[in-house]
């Protein structure tokens, strides 16, 4: 079955080299700009568009979501991704857990649809990743964490025993949130930061 990476970003380009890294080759990128068609990132051909895409039998094809996020003190950024891994999933096209070859995963963690865990991550026993999540290099996420769906552990990231994560978080890079402790949906944990309290939905952990 083909893979297809959505999204010519800067992100696209670690998802095609985790997914190498398992022998596995995608097929091509698509992109809604038209106008990168005919180029390549990462080694693989620029070859649809979004559109184009959704033409294609839904159980011919796999999907990698390529789409990155910049977060600010009050938004996640994740917004763009969460719809684009939605479009896709409610017209019933496929998107694989991708998982680089050197990164840690405990054999009881369940991961979810689309989930992503790059180069050098650690997920500990019992933790449980929702759809759609990104779990960036070299993060760890330790035992009994959840992490909600579409949220992003940065690169460096460290949650502690417990952590509970809400949908569309994003946990910054080289943030430590410590144990037990809760974040909820939408928020967004600054770079670096140490938490050591509950956050509420929408809400900013952090200094600027």
């Amino acid at each position: 079955m083909s893979l297809i990476v959505l999204s010519a970003g800067g992100h696209a380009r670690v998802v095609i080299e985790a997914l190498l890294s398992r022998g596995i080759r995608p097929a091509a990128v698509a992109d809604r700009d038209a106008a990168l068609i005919g180029e390549a990132i990462g080694g693989v051909p620029i070859t649809e568009s979004d559109d184009h895409v959704l033409k294609m039998a839904a159980d011919k094809i796999e999907l990698a979501n390529g789409l990155g996020n910049r977060a600010s003190r009050s938004d996640s950024g994740l917004s763009g991704r969460r719809t684009l891994f939605e479009r896709f999933a409610a017209q019933g096209y496929k998107f694989p857990v991708i998982a680089h070859a050197s990164a840690v995963i405990a054999s009881d963690a369940q991961l979810g649809d689309g989930a992503q865990v790059m180069a050098g991550a650690v997920i500990q026993p019992a933790a449980r990743i929702g759809r759609n999540v990104l779990i960036n290099t070299r993060a760890v996420v330790e035992h009994d964490c959840i992490v909600g769906d579409h949220a992003h552990i940065a690169p460096g990231a460290v949650l502690c025993g417990g952590v509970s994560i809400g949908e569309s978080v994003h946990v910054g890079a080289g943030a430590v949130v410590l144990v037990g402790v809760k974040v909820g949906a939408g928020a967004v944990v600054a770079a670096g930061a140490v938490v050591t309290k509950d956050v509420a939905a929408g809400g900013f952990a952090g200094n600027e």
